[in-house]
């Protein structure tokens, strides 16, 4: 196999494990609030970048559910 697939396809794979860590990590931040260990500052750390993504948060939040679909659909 080509040097070249191998890496892409192990980039692929670390970022789709990445991906169900931080779904995992909101999930319990959700869930338990603050106080939970590890992932209590999950939503916190969010909320700055959803808002520097754009003005209105929600709207954010549907596009990067549109890309994900879309993404999930090519793997």
């Amino acid at each position: 196999m080509d040097l070249v697939e191998r890496i892409k396809r192990w980039l692929w794979e670390a970022t789709k494990l990445l991906a169900l860590i931080v779904a995992v990590s909101v999930l319990v931040s959700i869930l338990f609030g603050p106080s939970a260990p590890f992932f209590g500052s999950v939503l916190t750390n969010l909320e700055p970048v959803i808002a520097t993504l754009g003005s209105e948060g929600l709207a954010v939040i549907i596009a990067l559910i549109i890309i994900l679909g879309i993404w999930n659909g090519r793997s």
